[in-house]
């Protein structure tokens, strides 16, 4: 009857350890779940689709503002009214700062006229409205 007693300690183990690398790949997981939504600017909605999509210039990142279907405005992130927006735009065009108009696809177009109207008070050189490439064959 043998017995292992422990004795040869310098003895090297071929296993692998996985544990370190679950740990590992669950934190990045994690992170990457987390960090995700937020690299998206603007109120979170689904965008018409064009053919012909542009992109503005790379050089310079523009301000958004969103517009829900159920007509609310967003500057950034942050729900807006249409005073504090026309102050916003203001200070946007007084540092010459593009805007892009984010308005869902189901939005009435009588919620989009007023930020419009809005952008052009504000005296906005750069004012785009945001549309999803649509994928041709």
């Amino acid at each position: 009857m043998g017995m292992d007693t422990g004795s040869n300690r310098a003895a090297v183990r071929s296993d692998i350890n996985i544990t370190p690398l679950v740990d590992v790949v669950l934190v990045l997981l994690i992170i990457f779940m987390v960090i995700t939504p937020m690299l998206q600017r603007g109120k979170s909605v689904e965008l018409p689709k064009a053919v012909h999509a542009a992109s503005g210039p790379p050089n310079q990142d523009p301000k958004f503002v969103s517009v829900t279907k159920e007509g609310k405005l967003y500057f950034e992130s942050d729900e807006v009214t249409p005073e504090q927006l026309l102050a916003n735009l203001k200070d946007a065009g007084a540092k010459g700062l593009r805007v892009m108009i984010k308005a869902d696809v189901d939005t009435d177009y009588s919620f989009i006229r007023p930020v419009l109207d809005k952008a052009s008070k504000a005296k906005l050189k750069g004012v785009a409205l945001a549309a999803e490439q649509l994928k041709t064959k």
